[in-house]
C-alpha cells in the first residue's frame, strides 16, 4: 500500500510540474500525461530499484494477434457508443477536432507515458498483491481521479467516468497481464480509445454521454471477467 501512496503523490507531483512547463512554453505535447510514467521510473530506478519488477516496455514475443486485440476491441466499443448516440443525438459538430501532428505523435507519446505508470508499473505491481478484479478497480478508480480537468464536469459524471475507467483497466489487463504488463501493448489499446472517441470529441464532457459510454464498456468488462473467471477471481501470492 505505501509504494501505491508514494507512486500516486508522485504522479500528481510530475502531473503538476510537468502541466506547469506544458503552459510556460505554450506547446500542447500533452506533457502532463507523462506523470504517471515519470512516477514509474523515479519508483523502480531510484526509490525502489533493487527489488522492483522491470518494466516491460518492447517484447516481439507478443502475438501479433493480441496486438490486433488491442486495435479491434476499443473500435468495436467505440462503434456500440457512436451507434447509440447516433440514434439519441443525429449528427454531432466535430469541428474543434485536434490537429494531424496532435494525433499521429503527440497522442502516441501521451498515451505511452501514462501507460508506462498505470499498467508497467502500478498495476504490474498490484497484481502480486490482489487478483485481477480487485487490482483493475484500484487502478481504474485511480487513474479516474488523475483526470482532474474532468471534475468540473460535476460528481455525477466522475461517478460514471471512474466506471469507465475501471472497465477499460479489466480489459487492459486481460491483454496485458501475461506479457508483463508490456507497455507498448497497453499503448495501442489507450491509443484506440482515444482515437475511437473523436468522433464523439464534441459531446465527451456530457454527463450522458459518460453514462452510455461507460454503460457499454461495463457490459464488455464483465463479459471479459467471465470469460476468464479464474484470472480475474482467482487468489494472488504476493
Amino acid at each position: 500500500m505505501l509504494r501505491v501512496v508514494i507512486f500516486y503523490v508522485l504522479a500528481f507531483v510530475f502531473t503538476f510540474v510537468l502541466g506547469w512547463a506544458q503552459f510556460a512554453i505554450s506547446f500542447a505535447f500533452s506533457l502532463p500525461q507523462w506523470g504517471p510514467g515519470l512516477a514509474a521510473l523515479v519508483m523502480v530506478r531510484v526509490l525502489f530499484r533493487q527489488d522492483s519488477q522491470p518494466l516491460s516496455i518492447f517484447d516481439r514475443q507478443i502475438p501479433v494477434l493480441r496486438h490486433l486485440l488491442a486495435l479491434l476491441i476499443p473500435a468495436g466499443g467505440a462503434l456500440i457508443i457512436y451507434l447509440i448516440n447516433s440514434a439519441r443525438l443525429g449528427s454531432v459538430d466535430n469541428s474543434g477536432m485536434p490537429s494531424l501532428a496532435w494525433l499521429l505523435v503527440l497522442m502516441p507519446l501521451g498515451a505511452f507515458g501514462e501507460e508506462l505508470g498505470w499498467r508497467g508499473y502500478l498495476h504490474k505491481h498490484l497484481n502480486t498483491h490482489a487478483n485481477g478484479l480487485l487490482s483493475s478497480l484500484v487502478v481504474g478508480v485511480l487513474w479516474a481521479l488523475w483526470h482532474m480537468g474532468y471534475y468540473q464536469n460535476g460528481p455525477v459524471y466522475m461517478i460514471f467516468f471512474a466506471l469507465l475507467m475501471v472497465s477499460y483497466s479489466i480489459v487492459i489487463y486481460a491483454l496485458v497481464v501475461d506479457t508483463g504488463f508490456n507497455v507498448l501493448l497497453a499503448t495501442v489499446f489507450h491509443v484506440m480509445i482515444n482515437l475511437t472517441t473523436l468522433p464523439s470529441f464534441a459531446i465527451f464532457n456530457r454527463v450522458d454521454f459518460i453514462v452510455v459510454s461507460s454503460l457499454v464498456w461495463a457490459v464488455i468488462a464483465a463479459a471479459v471477467v467471465l470469460m476468464r473467471r479464474s484470472l480475474f477471481l482467482g487468489q494472488r501470492v504476493g
